[in-house]
């Protein structure tokens, strides 16, 4: 395994040597700036490379920040975000040292990533050795256990949405499937009347609701999933034993039906993706406490739309009955990212830039 180590370089050196001891301790290679050689990019395109070809980073975090480089960031920090969304990070900071104000703030940064990250502190060299050497054996042993197979988590995701609805209505949908594939529910667990006041509070009033409290809903266990569904197909909920969540909102406003031509409203569907996206990290926590799963895959994707036009707001406000027809496809819309597959602490820390990003996807595969 490859383990990029990121850090500031100058004064940090022996932190650094420490750091490649326990990487080799264990078998695996550091990858190191200091390490490369001449190349025709500049040493930070050359890093930020490095991050991507490795397996995980670990990061250690001193009291001083570094140099701020175009981007408005040090280049630890832009390793850090480099690495952030799609490979583990072990994060060591350094105990009794009082860190420069920017650096204060790249640590709160990192602290809110607490559920996506391994963090300890260290005092000196020998502790901090000691630390790598022990978190890289227990993140090897845990994905030993389970690897992560990227390929198979985005294809599940994709395959978690329905072709068809019940009522043949307009439908947003959200699905993130979780990895490594493991059970996170025993069927027992999914029939506990606990899960069921879980999901039905926070589907219907909790912060992040996706269900309409007045309409009427039924809960019941389907093979391997508890179903959350609304009368007339109005909304959907789903979980199952593996953690996998779909989520289906309607995707038109009831005003559209009543003045005008129905569209489907940007602003609309970006909060939509936004409040399920949220909802599904919420049900994760609760169903998955112990963070078994690291890593989802969430898809976003419209199904009924027909010909129904996609226009902003104030679009769709001046003028009502004046719109370009939409795409035509009896076929739902399935859009992903890239890369398809993400930290799971994205869900909660990168949930607006997820559902900005589906939002675009979705709205240039409607009105091509």
């Amino acid at each position: 395994m490859k383990v990029f180590i990121s850090s500031l370089i100058r004064g940090l050196e022996s932190f650094r040597d420490a750091a490649a001891s326990g990487i080799m301790t264990l078998g695996h290679l550091p990858v190191r700036a200091e390490d490369f050689g001449a190349a025709p990019d500049s040493p930070q395109q050359a890093c930020l490379a490095g991050v991507r070809d490795s397996d995980a980073l670990v990061l250690i975090v001193a009291a001083t920040y570094g140099h701020v480089q175009a981007s408005g960031l040090s280049p630890t920090h832009e390793e850090y975000r480099e690495a952030r969304d799609t490979r583990p990070v072990l994060v060591f900071i350094q105990r009794g040292v009082q860190p420069d104000r920017q650096q204060a703030a790249f640590i709160s940064e990192i602290q809110g990533w607490e559920h996506g990250h391994f963090t300890a502190s260290f005092s000196d060299v020998d502790d901090l050795r000691d630390r790598i050497i022990r978190a890289l054996h227990d993140y090897v042993l845990a994905n030993e256990t389970a690897p992560l197979d990227e390929v198979e988590l985005a294809n599940r995701a994709r395959s978690l949405v329905p072709i068809k609805g019940a009522t043949g209505g307009t439908d947003l949908l959200v699905a993130v499937a979780g990895g490594p594939l493991r059970a996170v529910l025993r069927p027992a667990e999914l029939e506990s009347a606990e899960l069921r006041r879980f999901l039905l509070a926070e589907a219907l009033t909790g912060g992040d609701a996706v269900l309409t409290p007045s309409a009427g809903t039924d809960i019941s266990v389907r093979g391997d999933a508890i179903h959350l569904t609304q009368e007339h197909g109005s909304g959907l909920v789903a979980v199952d034993e593996a953690g996998n969540l779909l989520v289906v909102q309607p995707a038109l406003e009831q005003r559209d039906f009543r003045s005008g031509i129905t569209s489907l409203i940007e602003e609309v569907i970006s909060e939509r993706i936004t409040r399920a996206i949220r909802f599904c990290a919420r049900v994760l926590d609760h169903v998955d406490s112990a963070q078994r799963i690291s890593h989802v895959a969430p898809v976003a994707a419209l199904r009924g739309a027909g010909y129904s036009p996609w226009r902003t707001r104030a679009e769709h406000e001046r003028s009502p009955n004046a719109a370009t027809m939409g795409f035509g496809s009896a076929e739902p819309v399935i859009v992903t990212l890239a890369p398809p597959v993400r930290r799971r602490a994205a869900l909660l820390h990168d949930t607006q830039r997820l559902a900005e990003d589906f939002t675009v996807r979705l709205r240039r595969e409607v009105k091509q």
